[in-house]
């Protein structure tokens, strides 16, 4: 993970994407710091990274951003809680959730925290910009307010008199504010969503979104009278930039823009091609937001990528009521990869879904230990076993092996089609089919038989060079969503794992070279205590 304020290497500097400039910059929502991440947080940062690593497969140069809400009532009140300054408070939180972000190894190439001097730059800039262009005024507010959320409701937006979110009762806030004129903007962004249908996805959200906007949009309070903790609105130190409008701005921060983009580094990588978002904050970002760039004058994001909940039990995730988990438990059981693979394999990232205990235990076990594991077990054995660690010549092969090479080229072709759509838990459906077709073409040929019958040994040596092959394609399909697994594999077949632009070449059936050696390895997935943490 690199520091919060330095770019990683493969990112420093402008874009290497040629005349085209063909890159790839994809952001996710920044979680407040005032609590640990669980798995909902955990579900959308291993999302966006496996998104990236597999464009950076691709030959794509990629950036990935993220970041943590530090500038919100909610963190002022947990420091206060605790006997801290809100910056002392943050810098702590900070380590928490990078420290969690690497166990799950999510590489964020940048990392912006609000509290930082460049982020206020940013905002400053931005703010400066939209009252520039005579879309920011004072005026007066009253509305329903939810601390939690730490944003307004409409009374018809209340469930039984209750934030719909969180089920509380919300604050009656009166106050004298800065706002931001949304109602200009309701005519271009419906303009946007017709012109770009793809801006929103999946297509339930972009529907909802252009409902809300049809029905007509208000003026924006932007400012807090009221709040200390916060970026200051410039030339008034009396009121604080409302959080929501200072969040949103950290998609620009990373990328250097205001004073910072001098550099030339803002031009190279916006706009974004994908912010990735949960449904809960998709009006902050597929409304709000590009209002706040058209008014400044920015270009817009290509895409919002919503996603839905990752439910506990089926019940929302909520520490208050029990129903949370936390990745750290997780991952002390069944690693980092299993759940990586578990989120992005149960929940459809454009629906609901849910983690329970024994669903994890049960994917563990089957999918991982069972099905891949013993693949690449029983593959790397066999080729110890019978022909001292060496990888054969394939042969001509036959109807069998033809029948493996289509399914190997099947699930390259439904991987791409479905990551490229944000749908990983299609892609890695598509990659245990292929799994499953090599663990039967093993025993359909049964190796272990051909091992005793007398020389030649030719067929043999194609059975074992063609699952050679095939867990060696396997090891590249997985690898955006299981990195580590994926380098294990390699490390199996005595391969150098592969690197960025190398996945059209791995796509290639070329085989395991003959005469290489291939030493195995232990279990990839060894049997685990299934109990569920207290």
């Amino acid at each position: 993970m690199p520091s919060v304020s330095e770019p990683r290497a493969h990112v420093a500097g402008l874009v290497p994407g040629g005349a085209a400039g063909r890159r790839y910059f994809v952001t996710t929502s920044i979680p407040y710091a005032n609590g640990r991440p669980h798995i909902g947080h955990a579900y959308e940062m291993i999302a966006a990274d496996a998104m990236a690593r597999y464009k950076r497969l691709r030959g794509v140069p990629t950036l990935l951003l993220g970041g943590l809400d530090e500038n919100s009532q909610n963190v002022a009140k947990e420091a206060a809680k605790e006997g801290l300054a809100p910056q002392a408070y943050v810098d702590r939180m900070a380590d928490v959730f990078l420290a969690t972000w690497r166990s799950l190894d999510v590489e964020f190439d940048e990392f912006v925290r609000t509290t930082q001097p460049r982020h206020h730059a940013a905002t400053t800039e931005l703010y400066q910009r939209i009252e520039a262009a005579g879309d920011i005024y004072r005026g007066a507010y009253e509305g329903w307010y939810c601390v939690s959320c730490e944003r307004y409701y409409a009374a018809d937006e209340l469930v039984d008199g209750l934030c719909p979110s969180h089920r509380t009762k919300p604050d009656w806030i009166q106050e004298d504010n800065y706002f931001f004129r949304l109602s200009k903007y309701q005519q271009p962004l419906l303009d946007l969503y017709a012109r770009a249908p793809d801006f929103i996805v999946p297509e339930a959200r972009r529907n909802e979104v252009v409902s809300f906007v049809a029905q007509g949009l208000k003026d924006l309070s932007i400012s807090r009278a009221s709040v200390q903790w916060g970026i200051p609105v410039p030339n008034d130190p009396t009121q604080t930039i409302y959080v929501w409008f200072d969040a949103v701005i950290n998609y620009i921060t990373g990328v250097g823009f205001g004073p910072a983009g001098a550099d030339g580094r803002f031009a190279a990588w916006w706009p974004a091609q994908a912010h990735v978002v949960g449904k809960d904050i998709i009006r902050f970002h597929a409304v709000y937001w590009p209002a706040m760039l058209m008014a400044g004058g920015v270009p817009l994001p290509e895409q919002i990528v919503t996603h839905g909940w990752v439910n506990f039990g089926g019940e929302k995730l909520s520490k208050s009521r029990g129903h949370v988990v936390y990745p750290r438990e997780v991952i002390d059981l069944y690693g980092a990869d299993a759940l990586r693979y578990h989120l992005l394999r149960e929940v459809p990232f454009d629906r609901d879904g849910d983690f329970t205990w024994e669903s994890m235990a049960r994917r563990y076990q089957a999918d991982l230990g069972n099905d891949l594991g013993n693949l690449v077990l029983r593959t790397t054995s066999m080729v110890g076993r019978y022909l001292a660690g060496q990888a054969p010549p394939a042969g001509a092969g036959g109807a069998l092996e033809d029948e493996l090479r289509a399914a190997a080229a099947t699930a390259w072709d439904d991987v791409e089609r479905s990551v490229e759509g944000w749908r990983f838990h299609q892609a890695l459906s598509a990659i245990w089919e292929f799994v499953t077709a090599v663990n039967r073409y093993i025993d359909r040929t049964e190796p272990w038989r051909l091992a005793k019958a007398p020389a030649p040994r030719a067929r043999l040596q194609t059975v074992l060079a063609t699952s050679l092959e095939a867990v060696r394609q396997i090891a590249m399909l997985i690898r955006p969503v299981m990195p580590p697994t994926s380098d294990a594999m390699h490390q199996h077949l005595g391969l150098v794992p592969p690197g960025p632009g190398e996945w059209e070449a791995a796509r290639s059936w070329t085989g395991v070279p003959a005469g290489h050696r291939v030493p195995g390895g232990p279990a990839l997935f060894p049997r685990v205590e299934t109990k569920t943490p207290a």
